[in-house]
């Protein structure tokens, strides 16, 4: 393991350093915005954090491509389906029957004071509406202080411009709210495998999903991903993360009816990531993302890059 990522582990253990952390990088993120223009500020990231220099005038590889959409994609519908809250209806309008992969929602909230803690169960998950890991999963709300660091977490989230971090511009306009919902958990007591499919004009084109990620019950920075296409086949590619060949993913019972759903869900875009909850026999919707890791990923090999910056189609 390389040093930053001993660092990023080491700070994510201490769950009350990582997520004040967090939020003192995007409060000082949003006061740039005010100094630095959204194409210098990518540039400069991207520069940073490629090595590379980003040709905007002539995009070919994907990450290219994705800070090209930040710049320049300017399509309302997309500051409805990043916000947590409202891309239940979008979802709704895709598909008829919705409800059956749509995790059950508790409340919605314009601020944490608004939120009856009595009157939700024991463990139930909250999510800022607007941003990427704004999400405090409570197993036991009568543990002692429990409700207190809730309250503390979403006091300072909500006043964050999660935009700022990465001149995202689909996150630029959204509300702050916070959205409540059921935890779901598998039959072992542990969240369900998280798969993401890779959708562009419409159609996936890869899925990945992440192993050991989580390590006594931290998510930590120093993990493996497989990368698969849609007959479940193994590519020899890499996305920041490396493969681990030895370990195998059986492929989803339902593989098929997922790749429906995020097809019908990504039709609308050039390029969308569709996220899937998914246990033996059923899977739930968890969220669009247009902008995979704010296009800072490292992608391996260059061809394979390319070959993604081909699917995504800028006209």
């Amino acid at each position: 393991m390389n040093v930053p990522k001993k660092i990023k582990n080491l700070i994510k253990k201490n769950d009350e350093i990582a997520y004040r952390l967090k939020a003192f990088t995007i409060a000082f993120a949003m006061i740039k915005t005010k100094i630095v223009s959204d194409e210098n500020e990518i540039k400069s990231q991207y520069k940073r954090k490629l090595g590379r220099d980003l040709d905007l005038n002539n995009p070919n590889l994907y990450n290219e491509k994705i800070q090209w959409l930040k710049l320049n994609f300017r399509d309302e519908l997309l500051n409805v389906c990043v916000d947590k809250h409202e891309v239940r209806n979008y979802v709704k309008t895709k598909l008829p029957n919705a409800d059956q992969i749509l995790i059950p929602q508790l409340g919605i909230y314009n601020d944490v004071n608004e939120i009856d803690f009595s009157q939700l169960p024991k463990q139930f998950i909250l999510k800022l509406t607007n941003g990427s890991s704004f999400n405090y999963i409570c197993f036991d709300k009568k543990k002692r202080g429990e409700i207190k660091k809730i309250k503390n977490r979403f006091k300072l989230w909500s006043k964050l411009n999660y935009y700022a971090i990465g001149r995202e511009w689909a996150y630029r306009d959204v509300k702050n709210r916070i959205v409540c919902e059921e935890l779901i958990l598998s039959a072992q007591g542990n969240p369900p495998e998280d798969y993401r499919f890779f959708c562009f004009g419409g159609k996936v084109k890869i899925i990945t999903v992440d192993l050991e990620s989580v390590v006594d019950g931290v998510k930590t920075s120093d993990y493996h991903r497989k990368i698969y296409d849609t007959d479940w086949n193994a590519i020899e590619a890499t996305i920041e993360y490396p493969d681990k060949p030895e370990l195998f993913i059986e492929k989803p019972k339902l593989l098929t009816e997922m790749i429906e759903v995020a097809e019908r869900l990504a039709e609308d875009f050039p390029a969308v990531r569709v996220d899937f909850y998914s246990f033996e026999d059923k899977f739930y919707f968890g969220e669009l993302t247009f902008y995979h890791a704010s296009g800072y990923q490292k992608i391996s090999p260059l061809d394979f890059e390319e070959k993604m910056g081909e699917w995504l189609q800028l006209s």
